[in-house]
């Protein structure tokens, strides 16, 4: 019997280098064309799933959407003798891009807004105008696309040229002046002064005489003449310097070292940084920390002062459960009508806390008037001392921005804390008619949904299901038909999907059937929410969006939410006085693409609002006036599909927004964004409820060395590479490079003259092979 040869699964992750915001210019002395003063963002995609479409709706978010801009997306033809460029102005010049770059699985692409690049395969593109409203910056910052592959896991930090990564001025080292009468509040402050002028100058003293009420010192070197002295004035308080003898007659460095670099000292001088750059971790503020002051300071002991500054900006972890009660109070009396409540556990005759919800009135209002009923749940871990989750339940605007309708803090995933969650998300928002409610099967989810909301629409997200069937069943073939499957509208087209999975591995669609027992597919997705999303991006969204609290205390955490909830509303409501039109800008745009290049569609109408469509052999049935199509992408999205704009565009009617559901409307958008978030004072001054009983911290199980901050990446995401900095090649270090140098192989190149005599080194044979 002839076995069949074994496949090898073949990879689908493809990285994109997205350069935008820049243009071409001839390089100096050259013919070849550079890419000048632009941003660069990495995106990690899967090449069967991802499309040009997909990648045009990414380049469009780092653009105003305010301005008529007709983009050219292009990557360089590798095959060409000199420098071309191929545009992508069709999926066939994106799979031949995927082809042509499938070894190194990595391509560069330049998106430029002129014509300014000579293109092989050029295509005259038209593009009307979309909208004349202003989005501002908060309308693209989280407008999510729910097929975005990378959206999840992708490194979208944008990356700005080495020339505009110096310091600014404001964090530069700063001297204390020090000078014979200078004075100072107490003999803390001059301590502290002297200690940073020491670290600043670059050397060590040693303290002579050191009390409450004088201060001598002089250089560590003996042989040194540096020498200060300072005592207390008249007043008994402030401290004066009465001698100081400035000049060192030594030779000093920071380089090995200096023993006056304390973990206090640390904590004042990383304090201003962490305010302004959120967490940093360890090692860059050790990097930091030796490029502005060029001490060498252990990782420990920066691991220290960066945990003491924290406690001097939040106070101490301990405290912060103290002013819970007042916390909750302040917020139902500013903000009449929100749901909060705390849970706590009983240790004895102690008060432990558990948990806190929080639902603002007006974002369970805003909600309830203006989003579509779909509300997309997940938890984030902490990343202090509490080993909590951070939960939130999200949903999406008309314009398919993020719309948080309740957080909070439990202690962990499972059964109680759920539905004491949900149960509260109930209290603030009931059961709005069609409400679909998103998640990714947490752990103790599926039972505390079943519980609280056992008759709504539960969706799972098909990326952690694709991420769990994937585990058992490997390939090209079930990767693309189950993907195919999730994105389909047709119910026939998905049962014939799934039997070919069938067909080929009986056991991978019982697998399905017994493991995943909830809606992933748009073809069972019900018709009044209208949305259509297949992944839980808007949870992944909202975690990012507040991923620079989850350092601090949990009293902090909550407030600091609530602060940014409340100036993206004003934000938000800022923007919609300044729109005019009648749909909000992402449908308009919409509208726009589909309305274009109908020409292949035959409309056979057969009454006023009735008509057959077809287009390549398919045909499809149109109801105008009840708003639907046989393939069910109107029915279930709220906004015609391109076979319903062929029958409006044949029938001559300009007024489309009749045929759009009133979730896409301006005017729905405002209602949403319309009540205000009440702001509120400092701690001290909130007002205190005197229950007679304390709020202790939580139990603090954790397991034995030092806690995770960062989750553990699943097999399948993509991990960023170390390149090695001798040859330019991934996967090992300049330490313990064999190859020959980046270096050396350009010197090789662009020398011009003869060979030198003897016998060429083995590094040099290589080359020239």
């Amino acid at each position: 019997m002839v076995q069949s040869p074994v496949l090898e699964p073949v990879s689908s992750k493809y990285k994109l280098k997205l350069k935008y915001g820049g243009y071409f210019r001839l390089a100096k002395n050259s013919s070849r064309k550079r890419y000048c003063f632009g941003f660069q963002k990495s995106i990690y995609i899967d090449a069967f799933t991802y499309n040009l479409e997909d990648l045009l709706e990414e380049v469009t978010k780092h653009y105003p959407s305010n301005m008529d801009l007709i983009f050219s997306t292009c990557f360089v033809d590798k095959c060409a003798m000199e420098q071309t460029f191929i545009e992508l102005d069709s999926n066939e010049n994106f799979e031949l891009m995927l082809s042509m770059y499938n070894t190194e699985k990595e391509s560069t692409l330049y998106v430029t807004t002129n014509n300014n690049i000579d293109i092989s395969s050029k295509q005259q593109r038209v593009q009307d105008e979309v909208t004349n409203e202003p989005h501002g910056e908060e309308e693209s910052e989280y407008s999510l696309s729910d097929e975005s592959y990378h959206s999840h896991y992708s490194t979208d930090n944008e990356v700005r040229s080495p020339d505009d990564e110096e310091e600014t001025s404001s964090l530069r080292k700063k001297c204390p002046t020090m000078k014979v009468n200078s004075k100072f509040k107490n003999v803390i402050e001059f301590r502290r002064a002297i200690n940073h002028y020491a670290l600043v100058n670059e050397f060590e003293y040693l303290i002579e005489k050191s009390d409450l009420i004088r201060f001598t010192a002089r250089c560590a070197h003996i042989e040194c003449n540096w020498r200060i002295h300072a005592s207390i004035t008249q007043d008994g308080v402030t401290f004066e310097v009465k001698t100081f003898v400035e000049t060192h007659s030594c030779t000093r460095s920071n380089k090995g070292g200096n023993k006056l670099a304390t973990q206090g000292w640390v904590a004042s001088v990383v304090t201003d940084k962490l305010k302004s750059d959120g967490d940093v971790s360890v090692t860059d503020l050790r990097k930091w920390v030796m490029k502005n002051y060029s001490v060498d300071v252990s990782y420990l002991k920066v691991y220290r002062g960066k945990e003491q500054a924290y406690t001097d900006m939040y106070g101490k972890w301990e405290d912060s459960f103290m002013k819970m009660n007042d916390f909750k109070e302040e917020l139902v009396n500013r903000n009449p009508g929100s749901v909060v409540d705390i849970d706590y556990e009983t240790d004895g005759n102690k008060k432990l806390f558990l948990r806190f919800f929080i639902s603002l009135i007006a974002c369970s209002k805003g909600f309830l008037d203006g989003c579509r009923p779909y509300i997309a749940l997940d938890a984030c871990h902490l990343k202090g001392k509490f080993n909590g989750v951070l939960v939130a339940a999200t949903s999406v605007d008309g314009n398919n921005s993020i719309f948080p309708v309740a957080y909070g803090v439990l202690e962990s995933e499972n059964k109680s804390s759920w539905i004491w969650f949900l149960e509260l998300l109930k209290k603030a928002i009931g059961t709005p008619n069609g409400l679909v409610i998103s998640s990714d099967m947490q752990k103790g989810f599926e039972v505390a949904i079943t519980q609280v909301y056992p008759s709504v629409e539960h969706r799972e997200c098909i990326r952690h299901l694709y991420s769990n069937f994937k585990k058992h069943f490997r390939g090209e073939f079930f990767s693309k038909n189950l993907w195919r499957a999730a994105r389909t509208y047709s119910v026939t087209e998905h049962e014939r999907l799934l039997t070919e999975i069938a067909g080929v591995r009986k056991d991978a669609l019982t697998y399905i059937i017994e493991n995943h027992k909830k809606i992933w597919s748009r073809c069972k997705f019900g018709t009044t929410s209208k949305c259509d999303y297949i992944t839980n991006n808007i949870s992944e969204a909202f975690n990012s969006w507040v991923g620079e609290l989850r350092y601090q205390p949990v009293l902090d955490l909550l407030d600091s939410i609530r602060e940014k909830i409340m100036v993206r509303f004003d934000k938000k409501r800022r923007i919609l006085q300044k729109w005019k039109g009648t749909l909000v800008p992402n449908t308009k745009s919409y509208l726009n693409k589909i309305s274009k290049n109908l020409g292949e569609y035959d409309v056979c109408r057969s009454g006023e609002n009735r008509a057959e469509v077809k287009c390549r052999g398919k045909r499809w049935e149109v109801l105008l006036d009840e708003r639907k199509c046989t393939c069910r992408v109107w029915q279930v999205k709220g906004i015609p599909c391109v076979h319903a704009a062929a029958f409006i565009a044949f029938t001559r009617d300009v007024n489309w927004d009749k045929y759009v559901d009133s979730y896409f409307i301006t005017e729905k958008l405002k209602a949403t964004y319309a009540l205000e978030v009440a702001p509120m004072p400092a701690k001290d001054q909130w007002v205190h409820i005197d229950t007679g009983e304390k709020i202790y911290p939580p139990t603090i199980k954790r397991p034995p060395g030092r806690p995770r901050k960062n989750r553990i990446l699943s097999h399948d995401e993509p991990k960023r590479r170390h390149r090695c900095s001798r040859c330019s090649e991934y996967g090992h270090h300049a330490k313990t490079c064999k190859n020959a140098s980046y270096q050396s192989f350009n010197q090789h190149e662009s020398s011009t003259s003869k060979r030198g005599r003897g016998r060429s080194t083995k590094a040099s044979r290589k080359l020239l092979i």
